[in-house]
């Protein structure tokens, strides 16, 4: 279980194996671990502190590791956190995470004639200046204090070896680097400090600048940014390449589109085993991002939705096919933006998307087709209406969404923002209903007023919100109750003890 604690009185020490002197290279507080770890010597209290772990053991269950795990039990800042002890010891997770900047390794080495590089790099400054810029990359990646890599280009760049390095090594052979390095790691520090004094809390914004279609475009993200200074919080957008420092913020919200399969769900899944509030919530994320079970749960809790059949890999004839109604719309269990959805005319047409989609997936989702001019999406936070939208079609199309439109103006419908207050009673409860089964999050429920009943078509876990369009009624208004939520969840979950899932 993790505990909370909240005051933001953040001290820079440095814990060491033992009782090692840096008088000479820094300021800062040096304590041994021994003194850490221990309950009596003021650590364990109130007050916050940024710590760097220079021990030298990094194995599980080693003294350096504790330390970390510690770190993080008491919410200190920590390099490097309990979590990177288990993945740079992995070398699937290391290339892997080594992979989120191929193409910038590529585009940075590309004509330096090299396949093999050697970096060491000490609190984020690579001792060649040559590598000065992916050294900083390299650091924010892997988040080890002290650390020497072997890249080798094949295919692509592979990371050959990855080793911490001791104190005792970096002082007796770079010692002017780490004073260097701890200096301007100190003054960041304390320039930030400066800045987010006024700030309670610090709130990361996942953010995916090469996404063509991201759920906020730069305008709402700055208006989400404006909301969250307002009320208390020192925003910073990060991205993937960030997942090691999640331990730093207090809160993550998610404005990148999410998905149970790729590092939004597991970077959601980490920061609330490291005690952050969250929106999208790991399991929002896995409950909303499979439409077999959105169908499943809805049918179960006897929520109106269009008529469904579930296919199985070859576990179907064609008689099955040519007794059903057609138009009927085909859905992969995990799909976005109306990808991964089709509608076929015939049983013919039923037979030869089937085929095709069991080759991503072994089941398949069959819905009646309920034409509509427009689509509605009911925002919902903390089980409570907040914005309400219709999407219209896509002109000449039977979705919002038209991909194959060669017409940039015709991919998409167009939309009208309307009061809570104007919004059919049923379409409403039928939208609140729906949320309550997934939790408290900010959810985008899309419904079909068909004959004055409300079906549901889908439950989203990271709905649009966007300049212009969802925030055309209540302006910044919008952002703020969001930000407030989130705000205000920090508060209560002061008070509560987390417990791991």
């Amino acid at each position: 279980m993790i505990r909370r604690n909240t005051e933001h009185s953040d001290r820079l020490i440095l814990v060491t194996d033992g009782i090692v002197n840096l008088s000479s290279l820094t300021d800062c507080n040096v304590v041994t671990a021994t003194d850490y770890l221990a309950s009596n010597t003021g650590f364990s209290g109130p007050n916050s502190y940024h710590v760097i772990n220079f021990c030298d053991t990094h194995s599980v269950h080693s003294i350096g590791y504790y330390v970390s795990l510690m770190a993080s039990a008491r919410n200190h800042r920590v390099i490097p956190s309990a979590m990177t002890f288990n993945d740079f010891t992995d070398p699937v997770v290391t290339q892997s995470v080594l992979d989120e900047i191929q193409n910038y390794l590529h585009q940075k080495l590309k004509n330096s004639g090299l396949n093999r590089i050697e970096i060491t790099i000490l609190l984020g400054k690579a001792i060649s200046n040559k590598y000065f810029d992916i050294g900083k990359r390299l650091f924010s990646l892997f988040n080890l204090p002290l650390f020497a890599v072997v890249l080798e280009k094949e295919e692509k760049w592979i990371l050959r070896k990855i080793e911490t390095l001791t104190l005792e090594q970096v002082l007796r052979n770079h010692p002017e680097i780490l004073k260097n390095s701890l200096i301007e790691y100190q003054r960041k520090r304390y320039h930030r400090k400066r800045k987010i004094r006024k700030y309670k809390y610090d709130l990361a914004i996942l953010v995916n600048h090469d996404e063509e279609h991201p759920p906020s475009c730069s305008i709402a993200l700055e208006k989400f940014a404006n909301a969250a200074e307002k009320i208390g919080f020192f925003v910073e957008f990060i991205t993937k390449t960030d997942k090691h420092r999640i331990c730093e913020f207090d809160a993550l919200f998610i404005r990148e589109t999410t998905s149970l399969g790729n590092h939004t769900y597991s970077l959601s899944r980490h920061a609330y085993t490291e005690g952050l509030v969250i929106i999208d919530d790991p399991w929002s994320i896995l409950l909303c991002s499979n439409k077999i079970y959105l169908h499943e749960r809805l049918t179960h809790s006897g929520i109106l939705q269009p008529k469904g059949h579930l296919f199985s890999k070859n576990l179907y004839k064609q008689e099955e096919l040519d007794s059903l109604t057609y138009p009927l719309v085909l859905k992969l269990p995990e799909s976005a933006f109306s990808l991964g959805v089709f509608r076929v005319e015939n049983s013919s047409e039923m037979a030869f998307k089937l085929n095709e989609m069991f080759q991503v997936s072994d089941l398949v989702l069959a819905q009646e087709f309920l034409a509509s001019d427009y689509d509605w999406r009911i925002g919902v936070l903390d089980n409570q209406p907040l914005f309400a939208c219709k999407y219209y079609m896509a002109n000449q199309h039977w979705q919002i969404y038209n991909w194959k439109s060669e017409i940039e103006e015709d991919y998409s419908g167009q939309h009208e923002t309307v009061p809570i207050q104007q919004v059919p009673h049923y379409v409403l409860k039928a939208a609140l209903k729906v949320a309550a089964l997934i939790g408290n999050g900010l959810y985008g429920i899309d419904i079909k007023d068909i004959n004055e009943k409300a079906y549901v078509i889908e439950i989203n876990d990271n709905p649009n919100v966007d300049n212009g369009v969802e925030d055309a009624l209540l302006g910044d208004e919008l952002y703020e109750r969001i930000m407030h939520s989130i705000y205000n969840r920090i508060e209560t979950e002061r008070f509560q003890t987390r417990y791991l899932l």
